[in-house]
């Protein structure tokens, strides 16, 4: 699985984002792409600076001002986007971010997103930003984007809208629900746009998963700072960790065997991941039946109850177990007019399983009358795969 890691120890900005990333692609088939953007009033920069002795990237857009509209609303904005000659995946990345640009701009002059006039994000430096960054994130195609969580500076800001705190309001309002953490820095290091693009891309907030590194990238923001004014990002193949799970068992020797299907619907309706039953001799030497159940740590204390309400049992014992799992993903088999799921499991990325789901297998049986076994066969001569 291809992973994207955002290191934002300096911040991020939108021309940081598109320095670093271009760190990983073709710089030329991203010139081009830039090119599409239906926009005639730009160009763009492309070089290299050092920050505290580290080289980087600098992106930089470059516009004739007296072109220059700082007044576009959101239907404008889609649009430039809608208008450009771009694959659908970039255009709607780019359509998302300024939405919540929108909607946070909004919230804080307390009008309503199609009111909102993007006078700093509306311009055309921040439109490339944005649509630029949706074209990395699409050269690249990661499976899964991470990011550290995100500095907050202090301090003020000049803007159209007058003198403003660091971080802006928007940014505020956009950093809702995203881990944060204090910067002794005096200045904006996180900004609008760079914080909606992060809101944008961002699968997850965390530490860099473990991951075989394949390329890194350096993007350098505008300004000199104590700190190297820097936005880091990996690329590499996650490495598949085991999974920390909850274990909960119970022996039990004295109920109806007929209340365990209704157990183990309520136990799977609630989040269980497996539930069974192993028969063991009791200590008295009366056969009985283990009931084991795994779940998620969040979902310890519902299944417990439900063990307790509707089992004859007095305790449950509870203990942590690891859980190595393949990548997997699902397709689609077309077996006599019907379709028909199969669950492929990989190693290292190469395909080594495939199952096709049962109640697919046995709907085809019933409607063709021809065997299960049959189909279950036809089903995988059309899986190619290696074990």
């Amino acid at each position: 699985m291809k992973v994207l890691y955002f290191d934002c120890f300096a911040g991020v900005s939108g021309d940081m984002i598109i320095a670093s990333l271009l760190c990983h692609v073709n710089e030329e088939a991203f010139k081009r792409k830039v090119k599409k953007i239906a926009l005639s009033d730009f160009d763009i920069e492309i070089g290299e600076t050092r920050k505290n002795s580290i080289v980087a990237r600098f992106f930089k857009v470059l516009h004739r001002e007296k072109f220059h509209n700082h007044n576009r609303h959101m239907e404008d904005i889609r649009e430039i986007i809608s208008k450009s000659d771009l694959e659908e995946n970039i255009k709607r990345i780019s359509i998302e971010v300024f939405e919540k640009l929108a909607e946070a701009e909004a919230k804080v002059h307390g009008i309503s997103p199609e009111e909102v006039h993007f006078h700093e994000v509306g311009a055309v430096d921040s439109i490339v930003d944005v649509i630029g960054a949706a074209i990395l994130i699409d050269m690249i195609k990661p499976d899964k984007i991470v990011s550290s969580p995100l500095p907050l500076s202090s301090g003020f800001v000049k803007t159209l809208h007058g003198i403003m705190p660091v971080p802006a309001p928007a940014t505020v309002e956009l950093l809702k629900g995203i881990p944060v953490y204090k910067s002794d820095v005096k200045e904006e290091i996180v900004t609008p746009t760079g914080a909606a693009i992060i809101k944008t891309l961002v699968d997850e907030f965390d530490g860099v998963p473990d991951m075989r590194i394949g390329s890194v990238g350096y993007g350098a923001g505008t300004k000199d700072l104590e700190i190297p004014n820097l936005l880091r990002t990996y690329v590499g193949e996650e490495e598949k960790k085991p999974r920390t799970l909850m274990v909960l068992e119970t022996n039990i020797d004295d109920m109806n065997p007929e209340f365990y299907q209704y157990l183990f619907e309520l136990l799977f309706e609630n989040g269980a991941l497996d539930v069974f039953l192993t028969p063991t001799i009791m200590k008295k030497q009366r056969p009985g039946t283990l009931l084991t159940v795994t779940c998620r740590k969040e979902k310890i204390n519902k299944l417990k109850e439900i063990i307790f309400r509707e089992t004859s049992t007095f305790g449950v014992r509870c203990y942590e177990t690891l859980r190595h799992e393949l990548d997997r993903d699902f397709s689609i088999v077309n077996i006599s007019g019907s379709e028909v799921r199969v669950k492929k499991g990989y190693l290292n990325g190469k395909l080594v399983k495939a199952h096709p789901e049962y109640e697919d297998v046995k709907a085809v049986a019933k409607k063709t009358g021809n065997s299960i076994v049959g189909i279950y066969r036809d089903v995988m001569k059309l899986i190619d795969f290696e074990c």
